[in-house]
């Protein structure tokens, strides 16, 4: 059993952390961005200090008859600036977020290790000047106040590295939809820009920009089209293959679904995976499934060809 999971660690485990420290990482090149960030971690701190008083101030003297919580919540201000500047002279003055300059996870590690231990530092002078804690012994600051601080950080770390990953998820999500666009946008070029509907059973046609098209639903022996621009489904007499067999030159309308067809530059975001998927349409309340046996081929027509390894 200890030879299995020796194994198992050695050749599962440290090899992905292998793998995912070697990975290229886009780094992200976004003021506003690393402006929330900042502030975000600044609240998240300023709480901390809040519940947990890790400094103890208890123990300490005001040196300007401020009270404590102000005291505190400088904490988290200090934090947040000294963030964002490090994040605005890194990046937007000396140009470390250039694409240029790909980096691997590990660097993107190192380098939120050292803006937390920086931030750290003011936060320790920040408290020496406003504080009175007296004589302190060298083995509180080895034995307490360094773990105490690396403590701290871990969790305002994890936080960065979570938002970050947030921040390329959506930022790839909104180039495939873009990417969709644009890809529509050639097709309709070449193609007819309006498309009649005839039902092959009664006297009826729905007639439409075929961009304005958002999806299409099978509902018994009708089909309901769903229009831009228009509140209520437009019913037609026919079978849904039959408006697939109508719409099959136009290559950004796909079957997601048994009962359902999709415009696909109307996709606004997607969630889930291969197993479970649901498009966001553009003005569109229902969300639209999609069936496993389509999900790859939804997936793979709407992900950017940009690669992060």
């Amino acid at each position: 059993m200890y030879i299995n999971v020796a194994f198992y660690v050695r050749n599962v485990i440290l090899e992905n952390l292998k793998t995912y420290f070697q990975k290229k990482y886009i780094l992200i090149n976004d003021q506003k961005y690393y402006l929330k960030l900042s502030m975000v971690i600044g609240i998240a701190l300023t709480i901390f200090v809040y519940i947990f008083d890790p400094y103890d101030n208890y123990l300490a003297t005001p040196k300007y008859n401020i009270p404590i919580r102000i005291i505190q919540l400088g904490y988290g201000i200090n934090t947040a600036v000294v963030i964002y500047s490090l994040y605005w002279l890194l990046f937007k003055k000396l140009g470390f977020a250039s694409k240029k300059r790909p980096w691997q996870n590990y660097h993107h590690w190192l380098l939120l290790i050292a803006i937390l231990s920086i931030a750290g530092f003011t936060g320790t002078v920040y408290h020496r000047l406003l504080m009175d804690v007296g004589e302190v012994e060298t083995s509180y600051y080895v034995l307490i106040t360094i773990p105490r601080s690396i403590s701290i950080a871990i969790p305002l770390f994890i936080i960065t590295i979570l938002l970050d990953e947030r921040y390329v998820y959506q930022s790839v999500q909104s180039k495939s939809v873009s990417h969709v666009s644009k890809k529509t946008e050639i097709v309709q070029q070449k193609l007819p820009s309006t498309i009649v509907l005839k039902s092959p059973v009664i006297n009826q046609t729905i007639e439409t920009e075929i961009s304005k098209i958002q999806y299409i639903k099978a509902s018994g022996n009708y089909v309901e089209v769903y229009i831009e621009g228009i509140h209520k489904a437009q019913l037609l007499r026919a079978s849904l293959s039959y408006i697939a067999h109508c719409l099959k030159k136009y290559d950004f309308i796909k079957k997601c679904h048994r009962k359902y067809y999709v415009n696909l530059s109307k996709v606004q975001k997607y969630h889930g995976n291969s197993q479970r998927l649901l498009l966001h349409l553009q003005l569109v309340d229902e969300k639209i499934p999609v069936s496993k046996s389509y999900a790859k081929a939804i997936l793979s027509y709407l992900k950017n060809d940009e690669k992060y390894s």
